[in-house]
Parts: C-alpha cells; sequence; structure tokens
C-alpha cells in the first residue's frame, strides 16, 4: 500500500501567480507570527467590546454599595469571569476577528483568492456536512475507549439548556474556523508554495500545539496529541482538496466535547451539555486529567488510526492523481 504523496492543492497553489509569499521558510514563520499576534489583538479588542456590559455593571453595583473599587478585588473578578462558561460565547465569537485579519492579510498581502486558502466552491455544503460526520464519529470513539479504558464515570443525560447549546454550536462553527483558516488555510498553505507537503504539515502542525500550550492542564501528552489534531486536519485537508472538511471536523469535535458529552474543552468548561461524563481521578493516561480527553491516549489511538488512513487508503481525487503519476 503505498503512502498518498500528490495533492492537487499542491498544484494548484505552486501555479496561482498572484500568491506573493517569500520563499525564505523562517520570514514565512516570522510573517506568520506578526499576523497570528495581529489578529490575536482584534479578537481581543472584539472580545472586550462583549465584555464591557458586564464588567460596567458589575462596577456600579460596587460603587453603589461600597463607594470603590478594589484593584484586587477588580483583578480577581474579572479572572473568575473569564472562567464563567456563560461567556463561552462571547470568546468563541470574537475568534472571527482572526479569521477576518487572516483573510483581509492573504488577500491584500499576499493577493491570494480564497481557492488557495481551500474555501472552494464546488461541493462546499457536502464536504462541510461529511466533515461533521467525521468529527463526531472521531470524538465518540475517544470517549467510547477512554470509558472502556475506565478514564470516564457516564452521568447520562442532563438535557442543558436548548438556547445555550444551539449558541455554543454557532460559537465553535466561528472558532473551529478560525484556527483552521489561520493554521491549515494560511500557515501550510504559504509554506507549500515554495517547500514540499510534509514540511507544511509538519510545521502548521507544531505551531497549532504550541499555540494551545498556555491551556489549563497542558502536559506532554497533550502537545502530541494536538500535534497529531494539525497533522490530521492538515492531510485531511490535503486529501479532500478543501478546507471546508477540516474546518468541520474542528468544530463539531469541540462542541461534542463541551455541550455533548459535557467533557473540558482544552482544559475550559464549555457549560450546558446534552450528556455529562465526568473525569475519574487517577486515571490521567485515559483521561487526560485537568486538559480532558485530548490529553489522554484514547485520542493518540483515534488520531493516529485517522492519520494512516489518510496516509494510506486512497480515495478522492489524491488517489485518482497518485495512480495516474504512478
Amino acid at each position: 500500500m503505498k503512502m498518498m504523496t500528490n495533492y492537487p492543492m499542491t498544484e494548484r497553489i505552486r501555479s496561482y501567480e498572484p500568491f506573493r509569499t517569500p520563499q525564505n521558510f523562517w520570514l514565512q514563520c516570522l510573517i506568520f507570527c506578526a499576523v497570528f499576534i495581529t489578529g490575536s489583538i482584534v479578537q481581543s479588542c472584539i472580545m472586550m467590546v462583549g465584555f464591557i456590559p458586564y464588567v460596567m455593571s458589575w462596577m456600579t453595583e460596587k460603587m453603589e454599595t461600597t463607594g470603590e473599587i478594589d484593584s484586587v478585588e477588580a483583578m480577581e473578578y474579572f479572572m473568575n469571569f473569564l472562567e464563567d462558561p456563560s461567556m463561552t460565547f462571547i470568546m468563541l465569537l470574537s475568534t472571527v476577528g482572526t479569521t477576518i485579519t487572516v483573510l483581509l492579510f492573504c488577500r491584500m498581502i499576499e493577493g491570494r483568492k480564497l481557492h488557495t486558502i481551500g474555501f472552494t466552491k464546488k461541493g462546499a455544503v457536502p464536504q462541510y456536512l461529511l466533515g461533521l460526520a467525521v468529527g463526531f464519529v472521531m470524538f465518540s470513539a475517544v470517549v467510547g475507549l477512554a470509558w472502556a479504558f475506565g478514564g470516564l464515570h457516564a452521568e447520562g443525560f442532563v438535557g442543558g439548556s436548548a438556547v445555550s447549546i444551539l449558541l455554543a454550536l454557532l460559537g465553535f462553527g466561528l472558532q473551529g474556523m478560525s484556527e483552521e483558516v489561520l493554521c491549515r488555510g494560511y500557515l501550510m498553505t504559504t509554506i507549500l508554495k515554495h517547500h514540499k507537503p510534509w514540511v507544511a504539515v509538519m510545521t502548521n502542525a507544531v505551531i497549532f500545539a504550541l499555540l494551545h500550550g498556555m491551556n489549563n492542564g497542558i502536559s506532554l501528552l497533550a502537545i502530541i496529541n494536538l500535534t497529531l489534531c494539525g497533522i490530521m486536519f492538515s492531510l485531511y485537508m490535503l486529501r479532500t482538496d478543501n478546507l471546508w472538511g477540516a474546518c468541520a471536523i474542528h468544530s463539531i469535535w469541540n462542541f461534542v466535547q463541551g455541550n455533548f458529552f459535557g467533557l473540558p474543552v482544552s482544559g475550559i468548561d464549555s457549560g450546558d451539555s446534552v450528556f455529562r461524563f465526568s473525569l475519574i481521578e487517577g486515571s490521567d493516561l485515559a483521561n487526560g486529567g485537568a486538559f480532558g480527553l485530548e490529553g489522554g491516549l484514547p485520542c493518540t489511538i483515534v488520531l493516529t488510526a485517522v492519520i494512516l488512513v489518510l496516509l494510506f487508503v486512497p480515495f478522492g481525487t489524491c488517489a485518482a492523481k497518485q495512480e495516474k503519476t504512478a
């Protein structure tokens, strides 16, 4: 069984003349850092605008009751405020700032069109729906393995607020897309323009993992799994020749983790959920500990299996091109 190495997206990106990007690998990475920081600032501004009404309400209440606002108390309030699951939607919504920043950079500076980022028109809806199904099955498999390994306790159906769950679905749809546009749609394809596919895949996967390095409960296995996630998303994009599916997998993975199974998403509580599973203490290898299932061995097993399928199992346009050039 041969490894899939010929990707139509590689040819399309390299043959698109208006695509302006430096050939030097390290310069590409440096520019990425600048784009990421700019996007983070825009995202933070959007988030703060959403937080202002809540913060002002608290400050008004404190002034009316005590006549002053203690700086230590204000800092404590703000830190607890950021960890409040009810604020999750605002934080997820703000990720659109990163998406807009990256798309503007790709269009205005690099001179690219959406198809070089992976947003192709043909088959967009079917590819997104397929990605939702793939992501749901993948994370369900992780949950099943974690439960079989004794890392989870099923508390059953809890039926959280339908409005909150639907808002979370929308929020994670935006958040998953923002990370895919940043790491796969922009960074990977920029590197792919002048370098080999494996360089583009591994670079964006490692950077993707490091971007999550400050999350609660981070561990070595969590970093490994996040890197595997980046590899899997990258290969899925290359194999399907679009970014829609990767966006869908990423979004539904986070959504079902937090708002369907009731588990922490990269160490963050997402609030209301359909079902509730709890992590069994002392089973960090099986459930990822404080970081959640993405930091456990079941996640490693599922991601490795999917990566092997993407690397070796023939399907789609990539398989056809492989046979033609063999």
